[in-house]
């Protein structure tokens, strides 16, 4: 990791957003509203195979196994039926994945990022945002209403046919049943759209969500790690302080290197954004600007570690599963306590399974660096020069 010998002296580090702490906290357990899903699926899952065992139910082990395998069939199905009704339901696609699990390959195409990956379970998996269109209410009402149709058909033809392939039909019906259920408080799940977004002042929640047509470029060229697109296609858009907008900007600055500005603009995001999901994702972000400036040498690391720690500490305390999901945060947590070897190892895992081309480019240039320190010279090249070729105009220093 390089440290120039000298210092920038105008700049301090930023802040830790409002209302985070900088003493140490223990991560907060899981609540029960959002471990709800995995309860319910637990749940469903001891049910049937009590009442299979009792013989209440007529399941022998391969009726319970294709009843599973229709509940993988199932999120397979909606996968695909979002993807299919995603114009209509005011949604885009900015990456798509084939399979999951480590990272083979990946591709550009139309613009937006095809990942290969290692197992098969879910075929297609993709992340979709929010645009902001005429009737986004309707639109989105009607996508998630003909998504729980498509699943509900799909079903019951598998049931009609009898067999053991009914089977298949059930668990797809379960799996349609409890995603359609889950989390209907939480803006943007299938269960908000269906019995939320109707009624009331829902739709108001959907701003912080909306992406205009610069964002979803600017997200789209992020994914793919073009550096040179994403600012291309921030510059050429008319001025804007949308919260998608802002997430951009300091996605912008953190692949240019400007920590600091990274770390503001994230910290501002954080603290005006409301939903869960988008407060975790901006804390990412500003642990992630501080994380580059300490390895960068923006910042002295006794003067920034209690910051990046801090903000790690805030990220496991919020979402102890998710908290460092999709970025370097733990191999570089590791490489600055001096865990060389360690960080090798996080650093390596964090690219194998990286949503997108920035993220694993970001992973590769953190394990180059952990090798290094480790004292393995000679390993330090390959992952270094594939970071390069996956995002060549990406400005970050480790």
């Amino acid at each position: 990791m390089s440290t120039p010998s000298v210092l920038p002296q105008d700049e301090s580090v930023p802040p830790l957003p409002a209302g985070i702490s900088p003493a140490p906290l223990a991560p907060a357990p899981a609540g029960r509203r959002r471990s709800l899903p995995r309860l319910l699926f637990v749940f469903c899952a001891v049910l049937a195979g009590v009442l299979g065992g009792t013989r209440a139910l007529p399941l022998d082990p391969d009726d319970f196994l294709l009843f599973a395998l229709g509940m993988f069939l199932g999120m397979n199905l909606q996968v695909l039926a979002t993807l299919l009704y995603g114009r209509l339901s005011g949604l885009a696609t900015v990456w798509l994945s084939v399979g999951v699990g480590r990272w083979l390959g990946s591709t550009v195409r139309g613009g937006r990022l095809v990942t290969f990956r290692s197992l098969p379970l879910i075929l297609v998996n993709a992340c979709m945002v929010v645009v902001a269109r005429p009737g986004l209410r309707r639109r989105m009402w009607c996508g998630a209403v003909l998504t729980v149709l498509t699943e509900l058909l799909v079903a019951a033809l598998l049931v009609a046919a009898g067999g053991p392939v009914a089977y298949l039909g059930w668990g797809v019906a379960v799996l349609a049943v409890l995603t359609s259920t889950v989390r209907p408080g939480r803006a943007t799940t299938q269960a908000w759209r269906l019995f939320r977004l109707p009624f009331g002042q829902e739709e108001q929640r959907l701003a912080e969500w909306l992406h205009d047509p610069a964002s979803l470029a600017a997200a789209r060229a992020a994914a793919a790690g073009r550096v040179d697109l994403l600012r291309a296609a921030l510059d050429g858009a008319e001025p804007s302080d949308a919260p998608r907008r802002q997430a951009m900007t300091a996605v912008l600055a953190l692949a240019e290197g400007r920590c600091a500005d990274a770390a503001r603009t994230a910290a501002a995001l954080r603290e005006r954004s409301q939903a869960p999901t988008l407060r975790t994702g901006a804390l990412q972000l500003y642990a992630c600007a501080i994380a580059d400036g300490i390895a960068a040498g923006h910042w002295r690391a006794e003067e920034a570690m209690p910051t990046f720690s801090a903000a790690l500490a805030a990220l496991r305390a919020e979402a102890p599963a998710a908290a460092v999901r999709g970025t370097d945060l733990a191999a570089m947590e590791a490489l600055f306590a001096g865990r060389a070897g360690q960080a090798e190892r996080l650093a390596a895992q964090a690219a194998s399974v990286a949503p997108d081309v920035l993220s694993r480019a970001r992973a590769l240039l953190t394990q180059s660096a952990a090798h290094t320190v480790a004292g393995h010279p000679a390993l330090a090249p390959a992952p270094l020069a594939r970071a390069q070729a996956l995002s060549p105009t990406l400005r970050v220093r480790r």
